[in-house]
């Protein structure tokens, strides 16, 4: 993801040139359990603020997240999973979030491009269970894994709640991650085949080069790893997902592939509405002359 022109962004946070904004805290964990990443996750939540309930509306600050277990069947392995599910109009599956291929160039060859996603099978449906690898894929919330089919890339977006249409922007956004591997792409420190790429406010997802780069850590076959971005405020206009290489729909054993369980966002908030010219014109007139008033007043 990114690394096929852009190797060096692969394994560190990239900040873009002159991009005013302070810089995003990385909540990173991974092990053999969910204990092993329990502290780190709990953190990102209360970093990010209590829990909104799932109605298609907006909420000042907050989080929302999806951890795929209440889905029905009909949605899960061996059925397609529709990347518009979470961003309804009703309750309980209003999240203002969807996943989609990506579109841009930069995100990596088009053989690892996701063309679609399914949700693991519970023991109740009688389907093999984590897409048919138990022993390679841990779950963090008991009992579904997300993944992309087709390809391993993915881009992430948020839109208003309140009318599932307008984009929108987090100012976190974090995943749940198993069966992640360290591998070796010729930079000094070591990288996995799990990454976030993240494009912040102004940027275009579908051609631009994303303003950070984050990898998950390495958790060893069967384990889980965690990967969390906090910024200080909603500027987050969507993510570029890589996880791992090889897709769960085409994986004749469960040794490098990767699946995820929770994710984890701040509230989606909707992009400011810009005020026509006139409206400028308008309240700076009206600016000025309250200022000329105050300056009366004190004379």
């Amino acid at each position: 993801m990114f690394s096929m022109r852009f190797p060096a962004v692969l394994a560190v946070a990239v900040l873009a040139p002159g991009l005013a904004m302070a810089a995003p805290v990385v909540f990173s964990a991974a092990g053999p359990n969910a204990a092993s990443i329990q502290a780190e996750v709990d953190a990102f939540r209360t970093a990010l603020g209590a829990l909104n309930p799932n109605e298609p509306q907006n909420f000042k600050g907050g989080r929302r997240q999806i951890n795929w277990d209440a889905a029905p069947d009909a949605v899960s392995d061996p059925n397609e999973f529709p990347g518009d599910f979470f961003n309804f109009g009703a309750a309980p599956r209003a999240r203002g979030i969807e996943f989609r291929s990506s579109v841009n160039p930069l995100a990596g060859p088009p053989e690892q491009i996701a063309e679609g996603f399914q949700l693991s099978s519970t023991d109740a449906s009688g389907e093999p269970v984590r897409f048919g690898f138990p022993d390679e894929l841990a779950v963090f919330s008991p009992e579904r894994l997300f993944a992309p089919t087709g390809g391993t890339v993915f881009d992430v977006l948020f839109f208003d709640p309140a009318d599932q249409v307008s984009p929108a922007f987090s100012m976190g956004l974090g995943i749940v991650f198993t069966n992640v591997s360290e591998i070796d792409i010729g930079l000094p420190e070591p990288s996995t085949d799990a990454a976030i790429a993240l494009f912040t406010e102004g940027q275009d997802i579908t051609q631009d080069t994303p303003d950070f780069v984050f990898n998950a850590e390495a958790s060893g076959p069967g384990g889980l790893s965690f990967l969390g971005i906090l910024f200080d405020s909603p500027v987050i206009a969507g993510a570029t997902v890589q996880a791992g290489f090889i897709p769960i729909d085409e994986a004749t054993s469960g040794s490098s592939v990767v699946a995820m369980d929770d994710f984890i966002f701040g509230e989606p908030t909707p992009a400011p509405v810009p005020l026509p010219a006139g409206a400028w014109l308008l309240g700076s007139a009206l600016l000025g002359a309250a200022g000329l008033r105050r300056r009366g007043r004190n004379a």
